[in-house]
């Protein structure tokens, strides 16, 4: 199957990010002292709250988002960073829509106390490691469309 990494890289981000929301939705502690806590918030908003109190239109742009990024790299030849990328953004995508379509808000529990402005999850991190992985890879990597 082509770009089999990017379903099975997906598919593993997607089982952590499940557990991770499961085990820590509702955590309060430090994991290294002014540095980094895991403190259970609801997001209903994205990224720094916007859109926020608008779960299905936020569900709407994930899925259009989803099925928009697999169209376009669709029958081209990508290198194996790119398919890492585009699966960890496969994958936090869908973690981050599940929450949205099943509870209405996205379970966000890693605080980076240090820079004290945002809270985020492991989807979240997947989507932010995998664009700039796809980003190198369409800046710097040979691109082909297969026959």
């Amino acid at each position: 199957m082509k770009h089999a990494r990017i379903f099975v890289t997906a598919a593993v981000l997607l089982a952590v990010d499940r557990v991770a929301k499961a085990l820590w939705r509702d955590a309060v502690f430090g994991v290294i002292p002014h540095v980094l806590a895991f403190h259970g918030t609801r997001n209903t908003g994205m990224a720094f709250g916007m859109l926020e109190g608008m779960p299905w239109l936020l569900a709407l742009l994930s899925a259009a988002a989803c099925a928009g990024g697999l169209l376009f790299l669709r029958g081209r030849r990508l290198s194996r960073l790119c398919q890492y990328g585009a699966g960890l953004m496969l994958g936090g995508a869908l973690g981050n829509l599940l929450d949205r379509v099943f509870l209405g808000y996205v379970i966000d529990f890693i605080d980076p106390i240090f820079l004290n402005w945002f809270v985020c999850n492991v989807a979240d991190i997947g989507i932010t490691c995998g664009a700039v992985l796809v980003m190198i890879h369409l800046l710097f990597g040979k691109e082909e469309k297969h026959q």
